[in-house]
């Protein structure tokens, strides 16, 4: 994912992952097996603008960790 997401925004493309998902909604307009686990879908088009500020920060909906609260140590 992280190879796709590079290469996207190498071309001027975003990359949304979208995982507020109705499982059986989303399996029924996919027609894929129901023993699936689908847990996110990629939306991939030009952004409306471009920052450093991911929109889910933006609008108040997630906060960003702090880089040292990811490290496995």
């Amino acid at each position: 994912l992280m190879l796709f997401w590079l290469a996207a925004r190498a071309r001027g493309l975003g990359v949304g992952w979208v995982s507020i998902l109705d499982d059986a909604q989303l399996t029924a307009d996919l027609d894929v097996p129901a023993e699936w686990a689908l847990v996110a879908y990629l939306c991939v088009g030009l952004p409306e603008e471009d920052g450093e500020t991911p929109e889910l920060e933006r609008m108040g909906w997630e906060q960003r960790s702090a880089a040292l609260d990811l490290l496995i140590r």
